[in-house]
């Protein structure tokens, strides 16, 4: 089962440039960036909401208070726009393999820091000199990919 999800994990990951050209395309065909990313998340939160009263309508009917969750959870729709609208604004200049090297340097210094220290609720998962060495690897990666 692990193997299996880190399979569906490199698929998703692979899918990430394919959506950021689709995207900018779209940004490029509307009127902008930023309607490109309203557009993209509409279509997304029609596809889920399709998703959802077909596998898990009952969900949608008892959705729990927002007093019951951090206020800081809320965020990730937020962050998930600003990341799509950046690739959206950034991908056509600079090519998308140093669009998601930058992506993929700037996930794995964070999750470093968010493991080590178990920030919002995650597992600790402390820094060790392998992690370390990986992610300096992948910074070198990220020079190579630039020139």
């Amino acid at each position: 089962m692990r193997y299996l999800l880190m399979i569906s994990t490199l698929f998703v990951g692979a899918v990430l440039p394919v959506q950021a050209v689709l995207n900018s395309k779209l940004g490029k065909q509307t009127g902008g960036p930023l309607i490109g990313s309203l557009l993209s998340f509409l279509i997304g939160l029609i596809f889920l909401l399709v998703i959802n009263l077909l596998t898990n309508y009952t969900a949608l009917t008892s959705i729990k208070p927002l007093s019951v969750t951090p206020w800081y959870v809320w965020l990730g729709g937020l962050l998930g726009a600003a990341f799509v609208t950046c690739v959206i604004l950034v991908n056509q200049q600079q090519g998308v393999a140093l669009t998601f090297a930058l992506v993929v340097t700037g996930q794995i210094l964070i999750s470093l820091i968010i493991d080590h220290f178990g920030l919002f609720g995650s597992a600790v998962q402390p820094i060790s000199l392998y992690k370390v060495m990986g992610a300096m690897l992948i910074i070198a990666g990220l020079f190579l990919i630039k020139n």
